[in-house]
């Protein structure tokens, strides 16, 4: 079975939730860093536009499907992704998972104080983790080299970089060398949910791929960077179209 589909040029990694947790867990076994990112259709749009970033999220250990409309797209052009695996639900799957000793999270990200507030819901969720530090998302480029050996100090397992994407794919890309955890994931606005300041969608929205409208509801001010979904579908139609012709 082939491991990664090529979406528009983004080549997502074609596993289940369980089998994405279980590479997971195996890469806190090898002494590297690892890469997990989690791109939307939103963010393959601007991967179509912008080869610097298609390129980094290809050099990715994992690329998960975030979001109904990069399965839509992959069946569409006849190579289905087995299953969403959105960046947040990996994140608790992770967190749920019984293993010999805690895995340690280091939380990166957010407004101020917004951080802490995950953790104290997440320690709550997950009693079986160890939330070896935080950190807003606010600063300045003079303050990345102590932010990354604050990273360091803290001994985690797992960074959840959540910087809003491209940026926080970027920033794990630039301080890769300096960075002693063993996998770095993107989340986007993760820790917001975490700390019960944002919402998900309704599950029935989630499971019918209207996560979208949910967020457009809830953040208006979007509604030019969600004009990429319909471009999104409109691109993929006409990629199936050009394969059929070909």
């Amino acid at each position: 079975m082939n491991d990664r589909i090529d979406i528009h040029g983004v080549r997502i990694s074609n596993v289940t939730m369980e089998e994405t947790v279980s590479r997971i867990f195996a890469m806190l076994e090898e002494d590297r860093l690892h890469t997990v990112f989690t791109p939307n259709a939103e963010i393959i749009m601007q991967a179509v536009r912008d080869p610097s970033l298609a390129a980094l999220l290809n050099s990715a250990d994992l690329l998960l499907a975030d979001g109904a409309g990069v399965v839509l797209g992959s069946r569409i052009l006849g190579t289905p992704a087995r299953e969403k695996v959105s960046g947040i639900d990996t994140a608790r799957a992770l967190m749920r998972w019984k293993t010999v000793r805690p895995t340690r999270y280091f939380l990166f990200g957010g407004k101020p104080g917004v951080a802490e507030q995950a953790a104290v819901h997440l320690l709550s969720d997950y009693p079986g983790i160890v939330i070896a530090g935080f950190r807003n998302g606010y600063f300045t480029p003079e303050e990345v080299p102590a932010i990354v050996e604050e990273i360091n100090r803290s001994n985690p397992d797992i960074l959840l970089v959540c910087l809003g994407a491209p940026r926080q794919e970027r920033w794990i890309e630039a301080n890769a060398a300096g960075l002693q955890c063993r996998v770095a994931m993107g989340l986007g606005g993760s820790l917001d949910v975490f700390a019960g300041t944002v919402k998900l969608a309704p599950e029935w929205m989630r499971k019918a791929g209207l996560e979208w409208l949910a967020r457009l509801i809830r953040e208006p001010f979007r509604w030019k960077r969600m004009l990429d979904l319909p471009r999104f579908v409109l691109l993929t139609f006409r990629t199936r179209l050009m394969k059929k012709r070909v």
